[in-house]
């Protein structure tokens, strides 16, 4: 079995975010990109999501569900170095979980990046 992660992402950007990181962020959600897939999940359960609209207090909402393979994670990465300085603060951004734990790491933004706290000493 291959390496899978269940990613949730669910975050605001903030409405001073570039025109260039928006741009990113719909590539991602569309074609190959890495929140595209849509549909039933094929390990991890339920279905895959990627949803990008305006904010409720402006900017932007981002929220995706999304079944990664451990050969994307430096996408997801480099995706999240990419948003972090536009994330509105504090807080939670997403959890992670590998697809053999029943436990997900949270995905916090801590001094302007984003940390991974296991929630469980697996």
């Amino acid at each position: 079995m291959a390496d899978l992660y269940a990613v949730d992402l669910a975050f605001d950007l903030l409405d001073t975010t570039p025109d260039a990181v928006l741009a990113e962020v719909r590539r991602h959600l569309t074609g190959d990109g890495l929140l595209s897939p849509r549909g039933p999940a094929w390990h991890i359960g339920g279905m895959l999501v990627g949803e990008f609209g305006p904010a409720e207090r402006d900017g932007w909402a981002l929220t995706a569900r999304q079944e990664i393979h451990e050969d994307q994670l430096p996408a997801l990465e480099d995706l999240l170095l990419l948003l972090t300085p536009h994330i509105r603060p504090p807080g939670p951004v997403g959890r992670i979980r590998h697809h053999a734990h029943e436990s997900p790491d949270l995905l916090v933004l801590r001094e302007g990046r984003v940390v991974q706290l296991a929630l469980d000493r697996r």
